[in-house]
């Protein structure tokens, strides 16, 4: 196991997820458009189309300059937590918009905490100059802090 390795398959990772994101936008823009106009975006159709094309470019960033790419992605994340902060503060329950219309979940901490985890995952992505072929154990390692993630958000929805 090396750090770039697991960096990697971190960007790998983040890649998969920003690239889900964009495309279950990009698949159905009006709906996409109402939930950015329900979360009280400003200029919700300017974001209808730049936040889908920001997130692919970061894929692509992620793929092949994983350090420059984990940069942009920690920024954005950064971004788009602190609008969820906001949000949840004032009481808004619309739907998160993150994976477009897939999502119909209202919008609460969990969100947040999501987030904060996918920063995480950025910051391990800094440990990836470039892209590298993993080892077994990389993968392992981070299947491991994916399936923890994922059962702590499991945890925290059934509150």
């Amino acid at each position: 196991m090396t750090a770039a390795g697991v960096g990697y398959c971190a960007a790998v990772v983040l890649a998969a997820l920003f690239a889900t994101a964009s495309i279950a936008k990009l698949r159905d823009l009006p709906a996409t458009l109402t939930q950015f106009t329900d979360l009280g975006l400003p200029r919700p159709g300017v974001f209808t189309r730049i936040v889908p094309l920001a997130e692919l470019a970061l894929v692509t960033l992620l793929l092949v300059v994983p350090a420059v790419g984990a940069i942009f992605a920690l920024v954005t994340l950064a971004f788009f937590t602190t609008f969820l902060v906001g949000r949840v503060r004032a009481g808004i329950t619309a739907p998160c918009a993150c994976f477009g219309a897939t999502v119909s979940t209202p919008l609460s901490r969990v969100d947040i905490v999501r987030n904060l985890m996918l920063m995480a995952l950025a910051g391990l992505v800094l440990m990836a100059t470039r892209p590298i072929a993993p080892a077994p154990l990389d993968l392992l390692a981070i299947g491991i802090v994916i399936a923890v993630g994922a059962g702590l958000l499991a945890v925290l929805r059934r509150r």
